[in-house]
């Protein structure tokens, strides 16, 4: 009887540790949102003139935002033929629901996704983006390991039989960084190559990584934090870190039951 009223009490402080994290991870998620939704339209309301429609793909259309100080286009932004977001070391982040495939999950988890960018982060590891590394807790489990991938963030979606899964694809850029910073970042991704993904989030985080995770560790490797407040890391975390600065966006806005691709990127500022 007294083993069975010690696992009972263990059980509820278990419970109210649980219920207490949940709700910091609300509120301050909730204010992150704020903060990060505020930085997107910034981003997006430096736009000049009318888009510019793509002539191949339909409801496709761009808006080049010209770079101010500090925000370096001497990289790869965006590759239009081949559809490549970003240089080496650049972070690729969206607010895709990562449960969409899974009919009892997917409606709890969707509002979730989309605020607080809980869909798919990656890390560039080539210079000219068209490779990086992630981490993918899926359903099929050989699958969920870090691994270095071809950069298909637009192409995929892009593909004329798919329908489009992530409604806001974010690509930043951490701010200042020198070659070498960048080539410790992808040695450290590298580095990690076959772990298994993390489903505990918080426990285990010598051996498995989650998507966030490995980003901003690799990150951190060279000599920079974007975890802003050293929580588990979320891609609103990184979204809203003062290190890193937007340089592509591209949303899905849905028009009389059609949808439309807005391109928002950083193109030379002279």
């Amino acid at each position: 009887m007294k083993i069975l009223r010690m696992t009972y009490k263990i059980f509820n402080r278990l419970l109210l540790l649980i219920l207490i994290g949940f709700f910091i991870f609300l509120v301050n998620g909730t204010f992150e949102h704020f903060v990060a939704q505020n930085k997107i339209e910034a981003f997006k309301a430096r736009a000049e003139g009318e888009p510019i429609p793509d002539e191949k793909i339909p409801n496709t259309y761009y808006y080049p935002i010209r770079a101010r100080e500090g925000e370096d286009t001497s990289r790869n932004i965006f590759d239009m033929e081949k559809r490549i977001v970003g240089a080496k070391a650049d972070i690729i982040t969206s607010n895709r629901n990562p449960l969409r495939d899974y009919p009892v999950l997917r409606d709890l988890i969707a509002p979730f996704a989309k605020y607080f960018y809980l869909g798919h982060t990656s890390i560039n590891s080539t210079e000219d983006g068209s490779y990086l590394v992630e981490t993918i807790g899926n359903s099929i489990w050989e699958n969920n390991i870090v691994r270095e991938s071809k950069n298909t963030w637009i192409s995929e979606e892009e593909h004329p039989n798919s329908d489009y899964s992530s409604p806001v694809i974010i690509g930043l850029r951490v701010k200042d960084t020198t070659p070498e910073q960048r080539d410790r970042m992808v040695e450290y991704a590298r580095s990690k190559l076959g772990y298994r993904y993390n489903y505990t989030f918080l426990f285990n985080r010598a051996n498995s990584f989650y998507c966030t995770d490995i980003v901003s560790r690799a990150v951190e490797a060279g000599g920079v934090n974007v975890n802003y407040d050293f929580l588990a890391t979320t891609g609103t975390d990184i979204l809203i870190s003062p290190n890193v600065y937007i340089f592509f966006i591209r949303e899905v806005v849905i028009e009389n039951g059609v949808e439309r691709y807005n391109i928002y990127y950083l193109v030379d500022g002279d």
